[in-house]
C-alpha cells in the first residue's frame, strides 16, 4: 500500500469514527498527518485528501462544530455502511454452492456466520465435488493507480474475443450488473472506454509518473458502462420467495407491498427490455413483471413467441401474460 492510499484509508477510518465534526486541528491529532511544513501546505493536502475522497465515493460531509465558528468533517455511518445482510435459509444454501464452487479458502465459517443470521436451519456440510477455478479481479493495482492517477498498461480480451495490449488513465471504477468496469482514457483509441476487470489477462502495470493526467470534470463513470441506445426503466414485478434471491442480485429490493394472492412486489432499477428479457423470461412462473407496461408487454410478446400460440397481452390472470391453453 502506497503512503497516500494509506493516508486516505487512515483519515476515512478517523471521519467514520468521529461522534462529532472533527476540524483540521484535531484531525492532525488524531491521524498524525498534515503537520508538516506551514499551515496553509497542510490545508492545502487536507484539501486535496477530502476531493479525492469525496471522487471515490466516500461521502465526507462538512458541517458546523456546535458552539463554534468553525466547520468540521465526518462521515456519516449510514450513507457509508452497507446494510445488515438477513439472508432466508434458500438464500445462503444458494450462496454456500456458489462460494464452495470457486474453491475460496476460509469459507466454512463465514458461511456459519451468514446461516446464523437465517431464519430457518441451513445445511452446509454437503460441498459439491465440481470446482472453478477463478481468477483474482486486479483491485489492489487498479485502486493504487487511480488515487495515484497513474497510467496502466494491460493485456485485454474484448467482448468479441480479440486481445491486444491497453495503455489506460484509470478515472474509476463502478459495478454494472454484477461486473466491475474499469473506467478511463484508452491511450491508442484517445477516447474514454470500460473494460471489465474479469477480462483483463495480465496485471495492470503501472506506466508514466504518478499525477501524469487529470480526469476530465464533466466525467460520468457510471454512463460510461450504459453503453449505446441503453434504456433502462424501473420495473415492479411479483416474486415467490424462492426467486428473490435472483433479483436481489440485479440490485431489486422489497417494496414491501403484496398482489392479492400473497406474493412479494419488488422494484428493479435499471432494467433494459431487451438486454434482461431473457433473465425475466429465466425466472418462469415465479416472476410476474407488472409495470411499466412497455417492459410486460416485451416479455408477454417474447412467451408469445416460444409458445407459437397467441393470446390476450393482459394475461387473463396467468403470470407474466402467459397464454392460457
Amino acid at each position: 500500500m502506497t503512503p497516500k492510499v494509506e493516508r486516505l484509508v487512515n483519515l476515512t477510518v478517523a471521519l467514520l469514527e468521529a461522534r462529532m465534526p472533527m476540524t483540521l486541528a484535531e484531525i492532525k491529532r488524531r491521524t498524525g498527518y498534515y503537520s508538516s511544513g506551514d499551515a496553509a501546505s497542510a490545508r492545502r493536502m487536507f484539501e486535496r485528501d477530502k476531493d479525492e475522497l469525496r471522487r471515490l465515493g466516500v461521502p465526507v460531509e462538512t458541517r458546523p462544530v456546535p458552539h463554534s465558528d468553525e466547520y468540521g468533517y465526518l462521515i456519516a455511518r449510514g450513507r457509508y455502511e452497507l446494510p445488515d445482510v438477513d439472508l432466508t435459509g434458500e438464500e445462503v444454501a444458494a450462496l454456500a454452492v456458489a462460494v464452495r464452487l470457486t474453491g475460496a479458502d476460509g469459507t466454512p465459517l463465514a458461511l456459519a456466520k451468514l446461516a446464523a443470521r437465517a431464519p430457518d436451519p441451513v445445511e452446509l456440510e454437503a460441498a459439491p465435488t465440481t470446482r472453478l477455478e477463478l481468477s483474482p479481479e486486479p483491485v489492489d493495482e487498479v485502486a493504487e493507480a487511480i488515487v495515484e492517477r497513474q497510467p496502466l498498461a494491460f493485456d485485454y480480451r474484448a467482448a468479441d474475443g480479440t486481445q491486444g495490449r491497453r495503455t489506460v488513465d484509470p478515472y474509476g471504477v463502478v459495478q454494472r450488473r454484477s461486473a466491475w468496469y474499469l473506467v478511463g482514457r484508452d491511450h491508442d483509441r484517445d477516447a474514454l472506454r470500460a473494460f471489465r476487470l474479469d477480462r483483463m489477462r495480465s496485471s495492470p502495470e503501472p506506466v508514466g509518473e504518478p499525477g501524469g493526467y487529470e480526469p476530465p470534470g464533466d466525467l460520468d463513470i457510471a454512463g460510461a458502462v450504459q453503453g449505446p441506445g441503453d434504456d433502462v426503466v424501473e420495473a415492479e414485478v411479483a416474486v415467490v420467495p424462492r426467486a428473490t434471491w435472483s433479483l436481489a442480485l440485479r440490485g431489486g429490493s422489497d417494496t414491501g407491498r403484496r398482489t392479492d394472492d400473497g406474493r412479494a412486489v419488488w422494484r428493479l432499477p435499471d432494467v433494459a427490455p431487451l438486454r434482461d428479457r431473457s433473465f425475466l423470461l429465466g425466472l418462469g412462473a415465479d416472476v410476474e413483471v407488472l409495470a411499466p407496461e412497455s417492459l410486460r408487454a416485451a416479455v408477454v410478446a417474447a412467451l408469445e413467441a416460444v409458445s407459437g400460440r397467441r393470446g390476450p397481452a393482459g394475461g387473463g390472470g396467468d403470470r407474466n401474460g402467459e397464454v392460457a391453453g
